[in-house]
């Protein structure tokens, strides 16, 4: 139980078992932490060194024969200081390399053109990429027509609203003639800005900015097209769209659930 609980406190299984062996037996040869440890002579050294960096360990020259000995059990809040202090270090780190690395990121995908996600955790991705220059009152178009896959694809727009709902931004959706019907926009129709055609849409597609994102939920594949030539075209088509489509009833607090 004990050296579990110092193993989820950060130190090795071989750590463990030598600093209760050294709180059990005080200060003490290698020999005699070799023995009550059962950590081998090849790395018993080894682990002392680390214990004692770590400052769980002291040691003494008593007749020319080095003696090892744990510090008191208290120190070991020294020890998780000393952790949490390197953790803030490089969390300040990370926020500057963090940055760093999104504009080589976004270098490399503006050069790509086109990327593909695919699963749960990718379609997200896809969304947050899609998202993540958002500034206020920015319009987000979208089509979402009435499929099979919509048990599918409802929840993960229901999860996705809240990230979407921080940007503050515009949406408006085009669906299906059918979709109005459905029981699901019965319960969201006060609280969705959509249109409605009576015709088939091309797909399930975002268009922000200079980004398309279509998604087949057939398949769970997302494929994101960073080209403000397409989004534009795409855009247009939408608004196109959107003149001639059915308005719908209910508030319009515009986001998609």
């Amino acid at each position: 139980m004990l050296e579990q609980q110092l193993v989820d406190l950060g130190l090795t299984q071989g750590e463990a078992r030598v600093f209760l062996s050294l709180l059990k037996l005080g200060p003490s040869k290698v020999g005699a932490v070799v023995k009550d440890s059962k950590v081998s002579y090849s790395k018993v050294y080894d682990v002392l060194e680390r214990l004692a960096s770590k400052g769980l360990v002291s040691h003494a020259t008593i007749g020319n024969i080095k003696h090892f000995n744990a510090v008191e059990p208290y120190r070991l809040h020294d020890y998780l200081q000393k952790k949490e202090d390197a953790l803030k270090a490089q969390k300040a780190t990370a926020e500057g390399l963090v940055s760093e690395l999104a504009k080589v990121a976004n270098r490399n995908r503006a050069a790509k053109g086109a990327e593909i996600f695919a699963g749960d955790r990718g379609l997200r991705t896809a969304y947050e990429i899609l998202l993540k220059d958002a500034s206020k009152n920015d319009v987000l178009r979208y089509f979402y027509p009435f499929d099979d896959y919509h048990p599918i694809a409802t929840p993960f727009y229901s999860r996705l609203h809240l990230f979407q709902k921080e940007k503050e931004i515009t949406q408006r959706g085009i669906g299906t003639v059918a979709f109005s019907r459905s029981a699901h926009y019965r319960e969201i129709a006060g609280m969705v800005d959509m249109r409605f055609v009576p015709f088939p849409l091309p797909g399930t597609m975002d268009v922000f900015q200079d980004k398309l994102l279509m998604v087949s939920w057939e398949s769970e594949i997302g494929i994101l097209v960073t080209s403000k030539d397409i989004a534009d075209h795409f855009a247009r088509y939408f608004d196109s769209v959107w003149q001639v489509a059915t308005i719908s009833s209910g508030t319009r607090r515009r986001s998609r659930q």
